[in-house]
């Protein structure tokens, strides 16, 4: 028999691909991907030898394994029930059993007639009343490891470190440093306490707990099939996506700020009664964050790479994010069309970045397509689905919804528009969600085509209006019991956050003294963007400049128009708006005009980053640079009454200029640094002297000129610096 795919064999037997595989790998043949191609016959001889019973096996094992593993959530909520073992014991405390004593009511001590002393013996015994002892439980025994969340208060230390408050205030006095019972400590000080007390610290900042993704454990029988997620990936201008666009017969890349993609697009394409949602990233080295975060979320990255210009910096990069992602990886070799183009070239070049081809013995699926002739897209989707199929990417669809954000914006009419991707669970009109520290209700959500929908499952991107204010883009976001849940929870978030704040900037101290001495200016901007993502590139090219001379301080930054407190803060701070694909709204131009304050507006990130670039090169102070312009010899020394010292020189380079600045040096030493108060030639006074003429010379305030001194006359000029 001829030689197949494996998916096509699968497909024939009616099988799973990945069963297929372990089939094939057990009976020694080389198989690596859904594509590699076997020999047929040999495959079916794998298949006939191991008969039917083992996938009955198999399921029988697996099902084996499901009941072994049933502890679930439910489960273990239900033993932490009230009145299980190990629970929380409910205590009565009965104000009247000393008087009843043992006896009831009519016991002993229980009658009516109950002496004096036994009510105090009552009170006292009321007051000795020990039950809340696990809180004396801490007791240290030398240095252990505590975790503190940053931003904590004097108290809040005191109670991690279990040492009096008194104790804590004495040490930080001790530290040359006053503080109060609720003043909140920076993380250095807090690591110094800590010290103090022989202790460690783990400082914890709320930015932790958002990389920490929550697992949820589901059962099997729970679980369907979803659509994978597909990020698609690569340097600027090489496709990415035209191609998405030639996927969906949809003009895309028309509509963007001169053709460069600047946010995620999520969309969603049906192939083979198969859907498959797709996530648009920008391939514009300023927008890391946004190739890390869809890398993130993604079941599979496909590299686009351009056949005619070959491996470029930012495919590295998105290499790199698929790879600590830990996501299949599929490179798309486009624009084969094209004059030029080497495909093998392309492969050559990611074989360094350790992607092997399958065709080459490796394991990475390469495709070769052309967006603009439509020519391999059939091929690329057959091999993503079959790619999915190996993952077996499923999700529990009958809970509460969780996904991320991969978008938002503030739109003038609708208010908070966020883009979310779900990934368990189904949403619905109406819910209570909380995203870090803002909370909201479901109002309305729209699909990728702008369609109203009232549901949305699992490896859905859905828009969705009625958030409280506009969320950070990778925000994990989660459906919650109801309103008022959500709020307190997006409240104790953004305490937390303002806490930490408060803790950055008290460790960061500097009196009047350290003002005047340092040279240091600053640029105070006020940055407005029309989604969070293109805020989050601009604040992180930002950051790249260098800032020695010249701090660029972000005052303020904000999703949506340019309003009026925009321009008010930014006159007050005198600093300069810059707004990206934004435009004033309301009055904000008129009182911008009053108040003269400069709103720079920006379609592109790279023209804003060097605009920026320029107006800082510009507040640098210019540099004095020396230029030495003519060396004169004295040879003779003339003494006149009235006017002193006169050198009698002769001007061997350059041209010598009367009140031009001088040096004079002897024996190798500058011995005075002045003008040159007077210039002759002869009984008259001259401006200038060329090389090759006599002159005499009247230093201005120095006489003690001698015989072989070498003036050297220069100037000095401003010269424009450059940042590093």
């Amino acid at each position: 028999m001829s030689k197949k795919r494996v998916n096509d064999i699968a497909k024939e037997q009616g099988m799973a691909v990945k069963d297929l595989l372990l089939k094939l790998q057990a009976a020694g043949i080389d198989a690596a991907a859904p594509s590699a191609t076997v020999d047929e016959a040999l495959a079916l001889r794998a298949l006939g030898h191991n008969g039917a019973a083992a996938p009955r096996a198999r399921a029988e094992a697996a099902g084996d394994g499901a009941q072994k593993q049933r502890p679930t959530r439910d489960s273990l909520q239900g033993e932490r029930a009230p009145g299980a073992a190990g629970g929380r014991r409910r205590v009565v405390i009965d104000s009247q059993a000393s008087r009843r004593g043992t006896g009831g009511a009519g016991g002993p001590g229980g009658g009516p007639n109950q002496p004096p002393r036994r009510q105090r013996r009552g009170r006292r015994r009321r007051g000795t009343y020990e039950e809340p002892a696990p809180l004396e439980t801490r007791q240290p025994s030398g240095p252990e490891h505590v975790r503190i969340n940053s931003g904590s208060t004097v108290k809040d230390v005191a109670e991690y470190l279990d040492v009096p408050v008194p104790e804590i205030i004495k040490r930080l006095m001790a530290l040359g440093e006053m503080a109060t019972l609720t003043q909140t400590l920076s993380d250095e000080a807090i690591e110094l306490l800590a010290t103090e007390f022989g202790k460690t610290v783990e400082v914890v900042h709320a930015a932790d707990d958002v990389d920490a993704e929550p697992v949820f454990e589901d059962e099997a029988s729970s679980l369907v099939e979803r659509p994978p997620v597909v990020t698609i990936m690569g340097h600027v201008d090489h496709g990415k996506t035209s191609l998405l666009d030639a996927i969906r017969s949809t003009e895309v890349a028309a509509g963007e700020a001169g053709g460069i993609t600047q946010h995620i697009g999520a969309y969603q394409v049906h192939h083979q009664d198969k859907v498959v949602t797709f996530l648009d990233t920008p391939g514009h080295e300023a927008f890391t964050a946004m190739r890390a975060r869809g890398a993130k979320v993604t079941d599979i990255a496909v590299i686009v790479v351009a056949a005619d210009d070959g491996v470029k910096p930012q495919t590295q990069e998105a290499v790199d994010h698929a790879k600590a992602a830990e996501v299949p990886i599929l490179v798309a070799v486009n624009k084969i069309d094209k004059e030029g183009a080497q495909p093998d070239r392309v492969r050559t070049e990611m074989t360094q970045l350790g992607l092997q081809p399958v065709e080459w013995g490796g394991e990475t699926e390469f495709v070769d397509v052309s967006a603009k002739t439509k020519d391999g897209l059939d091929n690329l989707l057959d091999t993503i689905l079959v790619m999915s199929e190996v993952e077996e990417l499923r999700a529990n669809k009958d809970t509460d919804a969780s996904g991320v954000i991969v978008e938002s914006k503030l739109d003038p009419g609708r208010g908070a528009v966020v883009t979310v991707l779900i990934q368990r669970g189904t949403l619905h009109v109406g819910d209570a969600l909380v995203a870090g520290s803002h909370w909201g209700r479901v109002r309305a959500m729209n699909d990728f085509l702008g369609n109203r929908v009232k549901k949305a499952e699992p490896g859905e991107p859905v828009e969705i209006l009625g958030f409280d204010s506009v969320p950070e883009a990778g925000e994990f976001v989660r459906v919650v019991e109801n309103d008022r849940k959500a709020r307190q929870l997006a409240g104790e978030r953004a305490n937390r956050l303002k806490t930490e704040a408060l803790a950055r900037r008290s460790g960061k101290r500097i009196s009047l003294e350290d003002i005047f001495k340092s040279d240091l200016q600053e640029l105070n901007l006020v940055l407005k963007a029309d989604v969070a993502g293109s805020l989050e590139a601009i604040e992180d090219e930002i950051a790249k400049l260098p800032q020695t001379e010249i701090s660029v301080n972000v005052i303020h930054r904000g999703v949506g128009g340019v309003n009026e407190s925009d321009v008010m803060l930014a006159a007050a701070s005198d600093a300069v708006v810059l707004a990206f694909n934004v435009r004033p709204v309301g009055d904000a131009r008129q009182v911008a005009d009053r108040e003269g304050v400069e709103i720079r507006s920006y379609a592109v990130i790279y023209r804003a980053i060097e605009e920026l670039r320029a107006a800082m090169e510009g507040m640098l102070e210019p540099e004095e640079v020396e230029e030495q312009v003519a060396t004169v010899e004295v040879r003779q020394i003339f003494r006149a009454s009235r006017i002193g010292t006169i050198a009698g020189s002769y001007v061997t380079d350059g041209r010598v200029v009367r009140g031009g600045k001088v040096r004079l040096v002897r024996d190798g030493t500058v011995v005075y640094d002045g003008e040159i108060a007077s210039l002759r030639r002869f009984n008259e006074d001259a401006r200038e002297v060329a090389s090759g003429f006599e002159c005499g010379i009247v230093l201005k305030d120095f006489a003690d000129v001698k015989e072989g001194d070498v003036l050297e006359a220069y100037t000095t000029r401003k010269v424009e610096r450059e940042l590093a």
